[in-house]
């Protein structure tokens, strides 16, 4: 997102619970990377909140009418049907948002075309495909039986088998940063060239301005 242009970002979760403080933290280092690649820190402000639930509301969407309005461009709604309040809210004054989970471009952009950016995905084909080649082709079924499972970058170089990615064709790229420096930076993530924090211990440090004082809306 700031490769794209974007100087002030919101980070809107449903509860703080493991799974949604992965994805706003890894947004906050993702961020804080980029500005200080690019030099930019002291231009990037970030505003990270929890809903408190995972559905939109009248006090959320109120929440995200005051981001907007106060300059916010982006905002990673990332709990279920929370998006809503903020997709509501960026439908009034031309905001942009982040989906989650699947690409949700299609849902969302009926707020406002183009409103979408992008979407963090799971992979959910990349899930099925790997297990029933597991059950019908590999014989390794047994392996994954009664586990939870971790699933993330398996390949730098085929982006279908990942289990976590952008959505290549409505993604909008541009000239800062398409997709093959997305598929790039996929590959330096696999190869360990770049690092991401999985630990929900604390928010990671950041050189960028950060903004928590909302904390959970509801």
């Amino acid at each position: 997102a700031v490769k794209l242009g974007y100087r002030h970002l919101g980070f809107l979760g449903g509860q703080a619970v493991p799974g949604v403080m992965r994805y706003g933290y890894g947004y906050v280092q993702g961020i804080n990377a980029a500005a200080e690649e690019m030099g930019i820190t002291d231009d990037v402000t970030i505003e990270y909140a929890y809903g408190g639930q995972f559905y939109g509301s009248t006090e959320i969407t109120a929440a995200m009418d005051t981001w907007y309005s106060n300059g916010t461009q982006v905002v990673f709604a990332c709990g279920g049907g929370i998006f809503t309040s903020a997709a509501e809210a960026a439908a009034k004054v031309g905001g942009k948002i982040i989906g989650v989970d699947s690409d949700q471009s299609k849902t969302i952009d009926a707020y406002g075309k183009g409103m979408t950016v992008t979407s963090a995905m799971k992979s959910l084909t990349a899930t099925v495909n790997a297990m029933l080649n597991s059950i019908i082709f590999d014989g390794t079924w047994k392996e994954h039986v009664g586990k939870v499972e971790n699933l993330g970058l398996v390949s730098k170089d085929d982006m279908s088998l990942n289990y976590v990615g952008l959505p290549e064709d409505t993604t909008q790229w541009n000239e800062n940063f398409t997709v093959e420096d997305y598929r790039k930076l996929v590959a330096d993530i696999y190869d360990g060239k770049v690092k991401v924090d999985n630990s929900t211990d604390k928010m990671p440090e950041v050189s960028v301005t950060l903004n928590e004082r909302q904390g959970t809306i509801k």
